[in-house]
């Protein structure tokens, strides 16, 4: 019986070469639909897998993809920081609340709801 992981590689195309400045990497590449491909690399005895998504369905154009992900594998992840608006929106009470005071023509909860508001922008100025 065929190993899975086998089974699964014999179901990718041939591997292509691409050429670094050091090194030469090896892919396999598979065909997930037009200009859209699963790619396959071995880095430092670590498989990475990712797609890449190319202009023109040209080995060329997919070989400058694949490039790109693998030179930018060792870029560390920066998370990204939030805005001043992300940090209101997380924190603003629903808006339900305001709806239903002005359905119920609350004013007392419409005026609490605002207020609730105020104090988010206050927190979180415009910078």
């Amino acid at each position: 019986m065929e190993d899975p992981q086998t089974m699964v590689y014999s179901q990718l195309e041939q591997e292509q070469t691409l050429k670094n400045k050091n090194m030469s990497l090896i892919y396999t590449k598979e065909k997930i639909r037009d200009n859209t491909y699963k790619v396959i690399t071995i880095i430092d005895n670590v498989e990475y897998t990712f797609h890449c998504i190319v202009a023109n369905d040209t080995q060329e154009d997919l070989d400058e993809i694949v490039q790109w992900n693998i030179n930018n594998l060792s870029t560390p992840f920066v998370e990204p920081q939030p805005t001043y608006a992300d940090k209101r929106r997380a924190e603003y009470p629903p808006i339900e609340n305001y709806i239903d005071g002005v359905v119920k023509g609350d004013q007392v909860q419409i005026d609490a709801y605002i207020a609730a508001c105020q104090v988010i922008k206050a927190k979180y100025p415009k910078p």
